[in-house]
């Protein structure tokens, strides 16, 4: 028991003290996780039992919940392109995960992994380069957290983000 509440505490600061790409990245790793979990059930042709489909249903709600939560955090006025091409990405990403939980199709969790693995790498190439711009800049100052997101990376997941823009309009 004292593991699982030391585990829980560490997770509880790990979200408290994140900044907020961190925490952006945090959530497409747990709605990976959730797809992953949700797969295989879905991947079987034998009949589930009642709590592999609660076990499914629920790992696929709460990938639905936390991409509903991104694309709701979204601020288009301000974010422009990017904010609407993420907004787009989020309802492909939403409607894959709806569609297979319905059809029991894992190609379209497949499809769904595939465009978050993509936004996760992006948001890690952010908060990478944001770190060693800050080193380069005051390497005194290298332990300090920022939001500031650079240049050169948001074009990049802007890119990244165009690749997907006609996946996300055809569904």
């Amino acid at each position: 028991m004292g593991a699982k509440v030391a585990f829980d505490q560490y997770k509880k600061n790990k979200v408290i003290t994140a900044t907020g790409v961190e925490l952006i990245i945090q959530l497409y790793e747990e709605a990976m996780r959730n797809i992953r979990i949700a797969r295989p059930l879905l991947q079987r042709t034998d009949q589930l039992s009642f709590d592999e489909i609660k076990m499914k249903t629920r790992a696929l709600n709460k990938a639905v919940n936390i991409i509903t939560a991104l694309a709701d955090a979204l601020d288009i006025k301000k974010g422009g392109e990017i904010s609407t091409n993420l907004n787009k990405l989020y309802e492909f990403i939403n409607m894959r995960l709806l569609n297979a939980n319905l059809s029991n199709d894992p190609v379209m969790l497949d499809e769904a992994l595939r465009v978050l693995d993509e936004l996760h790498e992006a948001w890690v190439g952010l908060l990478t380069n944001g770190e060693e711009q800050k080193k380069q800049k005051n390497p005194s100052q290298s332990q300090k957290r920022t939001d500031e997101q650079p240049p050169e990376a948001v074009e990049r997941l802007s890119r990244g983000i165009g690749l997907y823009n006609h996946l996300a309009i055809k569904t």
